[in-house]
């Protein structure tokens, strides 16, 4: 073996050593070093134990299933065919981009510019003068309930139904009817 070929075997062999002393030493997972940032608040139990497959399946970047195996409540609405993330694109990076920080906020919506008929309740009439926050408490968009009863009182008391627009619209008073 000439002299290069040590020199080059031995310097592999230094920077092999100290890394694994790295590892040991100060319990960094190879995760961590080779991380793009920390996680934000929402998925900071992730990067605690630096599970990057909970996310990222091998040799890729990202895998959207994943996402919604522990976001099942997105994957039922987009099965039922309902709500905001059933009508926009299956690829969640393009809204929901991580590795900004711990302060990073995920959910990137404007209410100013934010298209509500998207989400299959489109905000017309009366409904259009009620702040974001009537319906939408301490910031939480994906609602389980979305029927006229869940706000407004059943007088009739379920003789006509439940699909309210039949006799009533948004754009006069619930009382009056079309």
């Amino acid at each position: 073996m000439d002299l290069l070929t040590r020199r080059i075997l031995f310097l592999v062999l230094v920077i092999a050593s100290i890394t694994v002393l790295l590892y040991g030493a100060f319990n960094l997972g190879w995760a961590r070093i080779f991380s793009p940032g920390p996680l934000s608040a929402a998925h900071k139990k992730l990067d605690i134990k630096g599970e990057c497959k909970a996310c990222h399946a091998k040799g890729k970047r990202l895998d959207n299933s994943k996402c919604l195996d522990c976001h099942k409540e997105i994957r039922a609405k987009i099965q039922e065919k309902s709500g905001f993330h059933a009508r926009v694109s299956t690829e969640c990076t393009l809204c929901h981009s991580e590795h900004h920080g711990r302060s990073y906020n995920l959910k990137q919506l404007d209410a100013k510019t934010f298209d509500h008929a998207m989400t299959g309740w489109p905000i017309e009439g009366k409904h259009a003068l009620l702040k974001c926050e009537a319906c939408h408490p301490n910031g939480i968009y994906m609602l389980k309930k979305n029927k006229c009863i869940n706000c407004h009182q059943d007088i009739h008391q379920g003789e006509n139904g439940s699909e309210c627009a039949e006799c009533h619209s948004a754009t006069i008073s619930f009382r009056e009817t079309k």
